[in-house]
């Protein structure tokens, strides 16, 4: 109490202190998350089913965000998304690859599915994107399997 009361005795040292938690509880104004839609294709045609990943580049605010693709659209509400700046772009999709393999445990057969996008969309991805603050964020993504 000791303490306080000294503080409050100090209009100066009050000031910054309010200065100081306005701006941490305010935050930057690039510190809003922003929502994110869009399409995904592959050769031509909308994915089907799969998911995508938008992790945030050297210098961009966390955190990652990402959605499930359904008959080629995705959408990501602001309250789940991810911050303005410079992301990089997995997309991930899977299909039955024809084999099965045998669960150790109960000796049951399964089907494995199989990652048909290519690496340079998803493990080795090469696609990167802004996301703008207080824009609608409308991206496009026209994949190529070959």
């Amino acid at each position: 109490m000791a303490l306080l009361s000294r503080i409050a005795d100090r209009p100066r040292v009050v000031g910054i202190l309010l200065v100081f938690g306005s701006l941490l509880l305010s935050g930057c104004s690039n510190s809003r998350r922003q929502s994110i839609e869009g399409t995904v294709t592959m050769d031509g045609q909308p994915m089907p089913k799969g998911s995508i990943k938008f992790l945030p580049e050297k210098g961009t605010l966390g955190p990652t965000a990402g959605a499930s693709i359904e008959n080629g659209r995705f959408s990501i509400d602001a309250s789940k998304s991810t911050f303005a700046g410079k992301f990089r772009v997995e997309i991930l999709a899977n299909r039955p690859s024809g084999r099965t393999a045998v669960d150790p445990m109960t000796g049951e057969k399964y089907p494995v599915p199989e990652q048909y996008v290519p690496a340079r969309y998803n493990s080795q991805s090469e696609l990167t994107i802004d996301i703008a603050e207080g824009q609608p964020n409308r991206l496009e993504f026209d994949l190529v399997s070959k």
